[in-house]
């Protein structure tokens, strides 16, 4: 072969390269639409996206007055279009949100793209309405998360997802626990996870909990790490959602007692439940306290432990727990099957600690409160629930931990999505009212904040975390901070808003206008209450 014939052949090698590179990249920069006439109203229109890693497919949705809406992650905005069964033309080749084209004489299709946050496209086993149905369902399938540029940051199985939360659940707009295979590591989060909380609330701001963690994070006080997403879920978009790490002992950086315990006792062939017994109360026949017959115990179990105050009702329901002589209902989340002698340890020292706070108790011990619980997450945990107006501050989502050798800690912080300004009023408290004081007075099972409001020394230490670090925090997440965040997820509110019909129609700008109404309410209340709070403590 010739000089020339190779240059020859090399040149149309290089041309074959260069046109099915082309081809490739083309077509991992393209967004597929396709429209299927025969097919449901839910599955009539969708899209393909090409990532690096993957394919993904996703539906429009049909709206109220039977537009389609398709909702994309903000990272396909730019790329190619290309459309298949439409009776006319796209009106640009190129994505942008916001473009809008016949369906036929009488239907659109809008494409919006939203925020520029995570997406997790979830691929499960059956179909959505199954684990919808009952709380207590789980399902398997795939997990794919893709950053907010577009980076895949995890592709791989999806163990298990059910359903979670209490008034949240009976919503249409269902909230959801997710494990996947192997852990993943997230923008916004600081390790490695594969236990998330997909939190859907009655908060339609989806701005509560972040105020309320990041004044957490101001104070050093305990909070779990979370991000909004656009969550996907066969091809469905659900809304913009809150992706937490789950309120674990791993992800609160203590020792996991009940891992221990499971494992020091696995050759024992089964467990049972034991209790104390019941008691009536105002609120029904509770169980008193229950534990489990573990035959074995740690060496050491003075810690971890993860107790949440609930619900009489909800208690009820729990594996594990005890009742406080002031009618607190402790829930033991970790080890959520305590051993009898975990049971006998944990609902002393917790009884111990109460008893400590109450001005004049007996508290035969001779130790100071400082030796029972920590004082500065204490007086954090009271700031954030007097701060937001919390509604639960007294009965319910309010968590607790120790560690081994350690003493009580509060925390994290966790459900705000009634807190903030909200049209309730309660045992004369009016919620909407960003005056007046809530969580020092509001009754109810959980009577900690009142008692440690008028303790001398968390008093003081309230007031001058308060002055000193949490009111000029709030004035700068007033002036700037919030309106960042707001902007930051403003898209996908909207998305979420005409997918869920929230505004009552499918206007693009009545539901941005909805939303940011929203979210300037809880501003309005947020800068009134710590004005009010700067008068009576500053």
């Amino acid at each position: 072969m010739d000089k020339k014939t190779k240059i020859s052949l090399l040149f149309i090698f290089s041309l074959l390269f260069l046109v099915c590179f082309f081809r490739e990249w083309k077509r991992s920069e393209t967004v597929w639409i396709r429209f299927m006439q025969d097919a449901s109203p839910e599955t009539a229109i969708t899209a393909e996206i090409q990532t690096k890693d993957d394919r993904i497919t996703t539906h429009a949705f049909p709206s109220v007055d039977g537009n389609y809406f398709l909702f994309l992650p903000s990272w396909t905005e730019g790329k190619f279009l290309s459309a298949e069964g439409f009776a006319v033309s796209l009106p640009a080749r190129t994505l942008e949100s916001g473009i809008c084209v016949a369906i036929d004489q009488e239907h659109t299709l809008t494409i919006l793209t939203g925020s520029e946050i995570p997406s997790v496209f979830l691929t499960l086993e059956h179909d959505l309405s199954y684990i919808s149905s009952d709380k207590t369902f789980s399902d398997t399938g795939q997990a794919f998360i893709l950053d907010a540029d577009g980076t895949n940051v995890y592709a791989g199985t999806l163990k298990k997802i059910k359903g979670r939360g209490n008034t949240s659940w009976e919503q249409e707009k269902k909230p959801y626990n997710i494990t996947l295979e192997n852990a993943a590591s997230i923008s916004g989060y600081n390790n490695r996870t594969s236990e998330f909380a997909l939190v859907a609330s009655s908060d339609i701001s989806f701005l509560r909990n972040r105020i309320s963690n990041e004044m957490a994070r101001a104070m050093e006080a305990p909070y779990m790490e979370g991000e909004c997403i656009n969550l996907y879920i066969n091809g469905s978009f659900q809304g913009i959602y809150e992706m937490y790490q789950k309120i674990a002992p791993d992800s609160l950086g203590i020792w996991d007692l009940e891992s221990e315990t499971e494992q020091l006792n696995r050759f024992q062939n089964s467990i049972s439940q034991l209790t104390t017994g019941t008691t009536l109360d105002d609120w029904n026949h509770s169980i008193t306290g229950k534990w489990w017959n573990y035959e074995k115990n740690p060496d050491n179990i003075t810690g971890g432990y993860l107790l949440e105050m609930d619900h009489a009702g909800r208690y009820a329901d729990e594996t594990s727990g005890f009742i406080l002589a002031s009618g607190a209902y402790v829930v033991s989340k970790s080890p959520s099957l305590l051993s009898e002698a975990q049971y006998q340890y944990i609902s002393s020292y917790i009884q111990e600690c109460e008893n400590a706070m109450i001005p004049g108790a007996a508290n035969n011990s001779g130790r100071e409160l400082s030796q029972y619980i920590d004082i500065p997450s204490f007086a954090a945990k009271y700031l954030v629930e007097e701060v937001s107006k919390n509604i639960d501050c007294s009965s319910t989502s309010q968590y607790f931990y120790k560690d081994r050798d350690g003493i009580l800690y509060a925390g994290p912080v966790w459900d705000y999505d009634w807190a903030y300004g909200v049209e309730r009023t309660q045992e004369d408290i009016d919620y909407l009212d960003p005056e007046g004081f809530s969580a020092r007075e509001v009754p109810g099972t959980l009577k900690w904040w009142q008692l440690l409001y008028y303790n001398e020394e968390v008093y003081h230490t309230i007031v001058r975390t308060y002055e000193e670090t949490l009111y000029p925090y709030l004035n700068q997440l007033a002036q700037s901070e919030f309106h960042l965040w707001k902007e930051e997820i403003e898209k996908s509110a909207v998305m979420d808003y005409i997918r869920w019909n929230r505004s009552g129609t499918s206007d693009i700008e009545e539901a941005r206008d909805y939303y940011n109404s929203e979210a300037d309410a809880v501003l309005d209340f947020l800068m009134k209450r710590k004005e009010f709070l700067h008068r009576e403590w500053g």
